[in-house]
């Protein structure tokens, strides 16, 4: 009997969960979208706290813990995968400078959102709704026109960077429920291989690819801080804001790469450091400012509890994350690589994989 793969494919992963329930959830979401949208231009109030106080903090959670779960029911993902489901998509290949840099494309998207948070999207439901439906419809198109999940969720999505950064070491491994077949849409594909897909980029031999990994990752903690120390205001200056959330980021990927230089660890190691930094920041400043606005408010022990709970989490998950390093490079020097989603390697392990 073959040695079991430390590093499993989705194609060898046992399906937990039916692929009809998968669909309902998606339908579900597609239903709550369309609620909260009707809530953005009819009720703001309403909607901007379903958005901003419920969905927004439980995110992050669920991609440090099971962001597959999430890439199967996202409803961004469920209209991207719908021309294809119902074959009416192109299928056409991204053009090779948007293949290698839609990452960074990604990036700038995120770092151009988030500001834009406190000068408009925080108070505005009008606005946010024109957003949301500016991003689905994104989604939507490029399903119509890009092979598999290439023209958006596995390049181009704003929250894609955030969500590689946390799920690179998933609690619980949830296996793709929407590439059947897989069509080797992109390397080192999250999708194909949850496990090491981080990883084998920031051991890639383009440093542009792993470069802008470390990037995201040095600046995030800096975006946190800059983000929940800025007072929120539609009559705040454009240019000195976006400057202020600049001047932070930037130190912050000044302090990732002097760790870099000084201290003889991997990029992995650093990029797990500055993953929990941001992860830990962001619950430390929310949970304090949600307390109260869903229902009575939490006592202090019980904050200091959730916090607790955060931090034990980011522990074990960034001891998790070191652990699995080894046994990667280990893999990926041998003849026969961890598996993580190149074209040709897919192309097989398709061909060979029962349908779901």
């Amino acid at each position: 009997m073959a040695a079991r793969s430390p590093f499993p494919t989705y194609l060898q992963m046992r399906a937990r969960v039916p692929l009809w329930a998968w669909a309902a959830l998606r339908v579900v979401g597609l239903l709550a979208t369309a609620a909260l949208l009707v809530a953005l231009f009819v009720a703001p109030e309403i909607g901007l706290l379903a958005f901003w106080g419920v969905l927004i903090p439980a995110l992050p959670l669920l991609f440090f813990v099971a962001p597959g779960a999430w890439r199967n029911a996202c409803p961004l993902a469920t209209l991207n995968q719908t021309p294809r489901f119902l074959r009416f998509t192109r299928a056409l290949t991204l053009p090779k400078w948007l293949r290698e840099h839609g990452y960074l494309v990604a990036i700038a998207l995120f770092f151009v959102i988030i500001p834009a948070r406190k000068l408009l999207f925080d108070h505005d439901g009008t606005a946010l709704a024109v957003l949301l439906l500016a991003t689905l419809a994104a989604a939507f198109l490029g399903g119509v026109f890009v092979r598999g999940k290439a023209g958006w969720c596995s390049t181009m999505c704003p929250l894609l960077p955030v969500q590689r950064l946390y799920g690179q070491t998933p609690f619980v491994t949830v296996r793709n429920a929407h590439c059947r077949p897989c069509v080797g849409c992109v390397k080192n594909c999250y999708d194909f291989n949850p496990a090491v897909a981080y990883m084998a980029d920031l051991y890639d031999p383009d440093p542009h690819r792993s470069g802008y990994r470390k990037l995201f990752a040095g600046a995030f903690p800096g975006l946190m801080v800059a983000f929940y120390t800025m007072e929120g205001s539609r009559d705040l200056p454009i240019a000195p804001t976006y400057l202020a959330f600049a001047g932070a980021m930037l130190l912050s990927v000044g302090s990732f790469y002097v760790l870099e230089v000084l201290f003889r660890v991997t990029a992995n190691k650093i990029t797990a450091l500055y993953a929990v930094a941001a992860l830990t920041l962001f619950y430390l400043f929310n949970v304090p400012l949600l307390n109260g606005r869903l229902g009575a408010p939490l006592p202090p022990v019980a904050i200091w509890a959730i916090e607790a709970g955060i931090l034990a989490l980011a522990a074990v998950w960034v001891v998790r994350t070191y652990r699995k390093e080894r046994p990667f490079v280990e893999q990926a020097i041998t003849p026969k690589p961890a598996r993580v989603g190149s074209p040709d390697v897919v192309a097989r392990a398709s061909r060979g994989a029962h349908r779901a």
